[in-house]
């Protein structure tokens, strides 16, 4: 099936095939990169443990590193983005990242650790990531940006789901150091080309306007919102209640990606089922990563979102009370299918309320502090377990937070809703 049209570009030329539909898949081919070098710590955590004797709190504070660095990361992404644009950032963030990789794989120490894959990667992962792919996409699709930036965040969910139980076998076969050389290899061999041939910063680079259908998808929403300063957008009570939440939603999402293979395999599973099943809940995430965006266009952004934390209550309930292998799986695939559903948001949301000028580093900030909060949840659930030898508090403290983030996303209000502030200096602040 053919896309839809692009819109008239400024000369008034019509378009049989709007680029940003490439713009799309190279968007899509880089998260299945990124899903699969992000979300594949935790099949490294035992054999870490069995080749050096660390605990899990210090391995997984490589992670947690990890994330702060890649949070923090992320703003300058977004700021490099705006600036110079996706084919330098991704290009070179790629051979950082592969470099960090490999690097990792060669270590011998905790310091060599903490440096190689808590800081080098996540530099480097910083620049191929979710915020900046969405960030890029979203400037090319002035309607339907929560759906088109979830198509691209399926390329996340599928890495996920292809690559952590692949990492697994692997691992199994040719050992763990082997198997992250060719995890590094391949994050330069498909990002690096991809990039160059058909990334582009925006439709004004090529004479196009931003696709938009006929009509508005959103009865919420009347008109594109204003580009506002960062400063401006980072004061609105409307970001709190925003960053307040990825917070919330991160300590939870990484808290998951690093120890529930540990939790599963001390259940009584094999590593690989564990991987497996981590894996199919990357397969349930495509599905939530476009169902979430989708119901976004209808209802906006702040039910669909408690919708989301409504889900988690079920996923840490079931592990609260249980550890056997069927409540194990269900909260795996409800919790897949939750993991990747603000992601693509983030951009959206951006675009929708603060306008699409500082894009790339308003959304890094909301996902800056949605990783600082993923740090907490990986080192945490480390040390909690060192410490009692079990997972079950750390259930109990998601639980609660679920709880939470059900109630701050119903506060989240779409352009002119009760959280918008008033009027400064002559404009409206989205």
């Amino acid at each position: 099936m053919q896309p839809p049209p692009s819109t008239p570009s400024p000369a008034g030329s019509q378009s049989t095939f709007f680029y940003g539909w490439f713009i799309l898949l190279g968007g899509f081919l880089i998260l299945v990169v990124d899903g699969g070098v992000r979300f594949s710590f935790g099949v490294l955590v035992k054999p870490l443990a069995a080749e050096f004797g660390w605990d899990r709190g210090a391995i997984t504070f490589a992670y947690t590193l990890n994330m702060l660095v890649f949070g923090f990361s992320q703003m300058m992404a977004g700021r490099m983005l705006d600036r110079y644009g996706p084919r330098l950032l991704f290009s070179v963030s790629a051979l950082l990242a592969s470099a960090g990789i490999f690097l990792t794989s060669r270590t011998d120490s905790i310091p060599e650790f903490y440096f190689y894959y808590g800081v080098v990667t996540a530099v480097g992962a910083s620049g191929t990531t979710i915020g900046v792919v969405s960030s890029t996409v979203s400037r090319w699709f002035l309607s339907l940006r929560g759906v088109i930036g979830g198509i691209a965040v399926t390329g996340t969910a599928f890495g996920h789901f292809v690559v952590i139980p692949a990492l697994a076998y692997s691992q199994a076969r040719f050992g763990w150091r082997g198997s992250w050389v060719g995890l590094g290899v391949l994050v330069s061999v498909v990002v690096v080309p991809v990039a160059l041939a058909l990334m582009k910063k925006e439709p004004a680079d090529m004479g196009l306007s931003p696709y938009e259908r006929g009509g508005t998808a959103r009865g919420w929403r009347l008109a594109p919102a204003a580009d506002l300063a960062p400063r401006e957008a980072f004061l609105s009570r409307t970001f709190l209640f925003v960053v307040l939440a990825y917070g919330l939603c991160g300590f939870q999402d990484f808290f998951f990606v690093t120890q529930f293979i540990p939790f599963a395999t001390d259940a009584g599973l094999t590593s690989q089922h564990a991987s497996n099943i981590q894996g199919l809940s990357g397969l349930f995430a495509m599905v939530g990563v476009l169902a979430f965006p989708a119901v976004t266009e209808k209802f906006g952004h702040g039910l669909p979102l408690s919708f989301m934390f409504l889900l988690r209550i079920v996923c840490f309930g079931l592990l609260v009370f249980s550890s056997a292998e069927p409540a194990i799986f269900t909260a795996a695939l409800l919790m897949g299918f939750t993991l990747m559903a603000t992601a693509p948001l983030a951009a959206a949301m951006t675009g929708d309320y603060f306008g699409v000028r500082n894009i790339g580093l308003i959304t890094g900030a909301i996902l800056w502090v949605h990783h600082t909060g993923g740090a907490l949840g990986a080192l945490l659930g480390g040390l909690v377990y060192d410490a009692t030898g079990s997972y079950g508090g750390i259930f109990l403290a998601c639980l609660v937070m679920a709880f939470t983030g059900a109630a701050v996303c119903v506060g989240i209000r779409p352009p002119g809703g009760p959280l918008v502030p008033r009027r400064r200096r002559g404009r409206s602040i989205p």
